[in-house]
Parts: structure tokens; C-alpha cells; sequence
């Protein structure tokens, strides 16, 4: 650097010890403000690799200006980079009653769906008799919270490692016949550092999800029962006001109950509540890993493919969604696509590659759409 570019970059377009962090980590080549905002155009110091000294300085400069109230932004510029600074919104006291709210009500919609389906007289009077009907209810919606829960918590363990804000889980509540739930969410309260933590967050929730469905159906399946299929007609005579009818299995299920339940030619596989609750799990597993918008999958996909890609894979994602059978959801999710222009999940840092390590992760996310996945067929 010359004497005259010393001297030009004299000056601070933000406090002394924000500019100083950024000279820290970087060898700075201009700074200004841009419609209010601290901007410097930066190259990162050192040797070797430039993509990973990217990386590496910027994830550094994130931990040192967010407790200084700033979230720092990466973008190209020409050859060099541009880094943004904006404000980071400050930290209200946390406030759980809603979640706590919402969870009750969750779980008592859940509760009576489990025991609409649990008051079934095929269950009470021949299958299970004597076990009375709320006991069943009661593990259906301890299933059912411990998948959509535990998933939403592994979202929530990875942002917290990799110094990401975000809320407690939030549970939807349902009408009972539909589930009880449309599941959980978390919110973001500010955005990932780079491609790696994108991916972490959006990949961490369906592993944990599907780890916990693969654990209930085990129990589920073993529960479960094998009856004749000529008894089952007999059933649908003695009960006319019961329905029975088979549900598709997706392949983690399929390979199961092959293995735990193997069902002989002229037999009939009758799911246990907590089997059902399995099926539920694959099914939004299924949901979220598609690889569109702020969906899970969409957020796996982001890191993996950058903005661009990432927008047509988005509306791929709702045509899997179309020909599946969830229309409901696809339209849904188009109409959220619209009305954020496909934005949504960017990473403060996009321009530094995604390691390896996730790009091999990203066989075991098309292997979890392949075991999950779901065809579902009009009523």
C-alpha cells in the first residue's frame, strides 16, 4: 500500500474498533458508505488457497462485529470483494408463552385425533381389548410431538453451533382428522455466515426428524398386527361406520416391516397408532426435504447450487410436490414463492465454496427423499 492510500484510509466510515476489525482480517483496498451503510473492498491477506482464507477471515469477522452490533455481508466486486455492514437488530428479553401456547394446543389437538382414530371398535373390541382408548391417543401424540419437536430442535442445536440466533420451535396446530398439526417451525432471527451453515441448519432438522420416525416405527411395527384378509372383510360387514383401507408405504417403512412385520400372502398389516405416527413423520419429512424455497430441502439445495440454480430447482420442487399428489402444499408453496420472489435463506457469505464434507452429505439428503417419499392418492 502506498503513502497515499495510507492516507486516504485514514478515516472511519464506522466506529474505530469496526474498522479495525475488518483491517484485522483483511487487506482493505477502499472504504465508503453506500446508501448509509459501511462498505470496504477487501482481499484477504495470506497465502494459499483464496476461496478458504475467504472463508475462514470473514466467519472470524462475524463473531468479532456481531457483539460490536454489526452483521457484516460478503459479495463479489470486480476482482476483489465487497463487505456491507448493517446494524444488527437488538435482543429483546425471550419471551416463551407463546410457544408454551402453542405447544398445549398442539397437543391437545393431537390428542383427540389420536383418539378419534384410537376409538376405532376394531382396536377396542378385537385387536386391543382392554386397552383403553386414551392410552393410545396418549402415545400417538407422544410420537408424534417427539418427531416434529426433535426435528425443529436439531435445526435449533445446529444454529445455536454455529452462532445463529433463531426462536424456540413453534407448534401448528390442526383440526383432529388432519393430524392434530401441521407441524413446527423455527424462525431465524438473523442469517447464516456462509454455504456451510446453510446447509448444517437446513440438513440437521429432517436427520434428526427421520432418525426419530425410523425409532417410532420400530416400535410401531412390532405393535402392530398381522390379520387375516378374509377377517378384515368380515370387519367392514360387522362395522359398516369404519373405514378400512390401505395407506401407500414409503420405502423406509416398506423395508421395516419387511424385516420386523413380513406380512404372508392372504394377510393384512394393521398399523398400531404409533406405526401410524411413523408414516405421519415420513410423510413431512418428505414435505421438507424438497428442494424449494425456505423449505428445508430448500435450504440444503441453496447451499449446494447458489441463488440462481436455486430458483429453477425451486420450481421443480413443486412439481415433484404436483405429480406426488400434495396439491394443497404445492400450491401453498407457490404462492410463497411468488410473493417473496424466491428469495429467502441467503447466507452472509455466498461467494465462499460449500466444503466437501456437505457435498457428500448431499447424497445422504437424495437417499432420505428416496426412503420418505410418499405417493398420495385421492380419496
Amino acid at each position: 500500500m502506498t503513502a497515499s492510500n495510507r492516507l486516504r484510509l485514514s478515516y472511519y466510515v464506522a466506529e474505530p474498533p469496526v474498522d479495525e476489525a475488518v483491517e484485522a482480517y483483511f487487506e482493505v483496498h477502499d472504504k465508503y458508505l453506500e446508501m448509509g451503510l459501511p462498505t470496504y473492498i477487501v482481499s484477504p491477506r495470506g497465502l494459499g488457497d483464496e476461496k478458504l482464507r475467504l472463508k475462514e477471515s470473514f466467519r472470524s469477522l462475524v463473531g468479532e462485529l456481531k457483539p460490536l452490533g454489526y452483521i457484516p455481508k460478503l459479495k463479489p466486486h470486480i476482482d476483489r470483494y465487497a463487505i456491507t455492514l448493517i446494524r444488527r437488530p437488538l435482543e429483546g428479553e425471550e419471551n416463551y408463552r407463546i410457544n408454551i401456547i402453542l405447544l398445549a394446543a398442539t397437543a391437545a389437538t393431537v390428542f383427540i385425533d389420536g383418539y378419534m382414530r384410537s376409538s376405532n371398535p376394531v382396536l377396542t373390541k378385537i385387536l386391543m381389548p382392554g386397552v383403553p382408548a386414551y392410552l393410545n391417543a396418549l402415545l400417538f401424540t407422544s410420537a408424534i410431538l417427539s418427531i416434529f419437536g426433535l426435528h425443529e430442535l436439531g435445526h435449533k442445536l445446529a444454529a445455536v453451533r454455529r452462532g445463529v440466533k433463531t426462536s424456540m420451535p413453534f407448534f401448528i396446530p390442526a383440526p383432529p382428522g388432519m393430524g392434530g398439526t401441521f407441524g413446527a417451525v423455527i424462525t431465524q432471527r438473523e442469517p447464516p455466515t456462509n454455504r456451510d451453515d446453510l446447509f448444517d441448519i437446513g440438513f440437521s432438522g429432517p436427520a434428526v426428524g427421520l432418525l426419530v420416525s425410523l425409532i417410532v416405527a420400530v416400535i410401531g411395527l412390532k405393535l402392530s398386527f398381522i390379520v387375516p384378509a378374509d377377517e378384515v372383510l368380515e370387519w367392514s360387514i360387522r362395522f359398516p361406520g369404519v373405514r378400512i383401507r390401505g395407506i401407500p408405504f414409503p420405502l423406509l417403512l416398506s423395508l421395516l416391516a419387511q424385516f420386523l412385520k413380513p406380512t404372508p400372502r392372504g394377510m393384512v398389516l394393521i398399523l398400531h397408532p404409533i406405526a401410524f405416527a411413523a408414516w405421519v413423520g415420513c410423510i413431512v419429512t418428505f414435505i421438507n426435504l424438497i428442494p424449494s424455497w425456505q423449505l428445508d430441502g430448500g435450504h440444503i439445495c441453496r447451499a449446494l447450487l447458489g441463488r440462481e440454480l436455486h430458483r429453477k430447482v425451486s420450481i421443480i420442487g413443486i412439481f415433484i410436490l404436483l405429480v406426488s399428489g400434495y396439491f394443497l402444499m404445492a400450491i401453498m408453496l407457490a404462492l410463497f414463492m411468488m410473493w417473496t420472489r424466491g428469495e429467502g435463506g441467503a447466507p452472509l457469505d455466498e461467494v465462499s465454496p460449500l466444503s466437501l464434507s456437505r457435498k457428500l452429505l448431499a447424497l445422504i439428503y437424495v437417499a432420505m427423499i428416496i426412503l420418505t417419499f410418499v405417493f398420495i392418492t385421492p380419496i
